[in-house]
């Protein structure tokens, strides 16, 4: 949480410095407030951890890194197109709910698997398949939810190109993360393999 409250308020400090006018939407303030909300709620991670698995091949990194420059990205474009208001819309709403709705799956998620979520690809002692709740449909929730959220919050902020940047390069990241985390589970952990076959990687019905 500090963090994030950290980084937060260099940003307000770097947009009060460049862009007065950002601080008074109130997308900015529900992105920021969704943000500190997902550090509180979502398990501790440091950007810089350097003992990972072998399996890992950089995969945290490559989605940390992701995510911050794009929601810098996000706010950089904010900028350039110099708004000095955006409505609060049908867009501005249906993105909120999307950013709390990406990071309640993604919160329900990390629960589920409570002790065996782990920022490292491995199996722990004794993990079991989790094949309830959102997993029942989908492999890797928890991605979805963190692809939801982090698309949306550019999209609250109007920030199109972004947006469409992120979901690409988030999904990318995401990708290549699930191929190493599924090598490794269909190896270790009993029926997984079966539930490959029933079930879809992030995106109910699409992949």
């Amino acid at each position: 949480m500090l963090r994030a409250l950290g980084i937060w308020v260099l940003v307000i400090l770097i947009l009060g410095t460049i862009w007065p006018p950002a601080l008074h939407l109130p997308q900015l303030w529900m992105v920021a407030s969704v943000s500190i909300l997902a550090n509180i709620l979502q398990p501790s991670y440091r950007p810089f951890e350097g003992s990972r698995t072998p399996e890992d091949r950089g995969t945290a990194a490559q989605i940390l890194w992701t995510v911050y420059l794009t929601q810098a990205a996000a706010l950089l474009e904010l900028v350039w197109r110099r708004r000095v208001a955006i409505p609060l819309d049908l867009t501005t709403w249906a993105a909120l709910a999307a950013m709390i709705g990406g990071l309640a799956l993604r919160t329900w998620a990390v629960v589920l698997l409570g002790p065996w979520f782990t920022w490292n690809v491995t199996v722990q002692a004794g993990q079991q398949l989790v094949s309830r709740g959102p997993y029942r449909f989908i492999r890797h929730p928890s991605y979805t939810g963190a692809l939801i959220t982090f698309v949306a919050s550019c999209v609250l902020l109007r920030s199109w190109v972004v947006a469409l940047l992120a979901a690409l390069t988030l999904v990318l990241a995401f990708r290549r993360r699930i191929r190493y985390e599924e090598a490794l589970l269909v190896k270790t952990l009993p029926g997984y393999q079966a539930y490959i076959s029933r079930t879809y990687k992030l995106l109910p019905g699409i992949f």
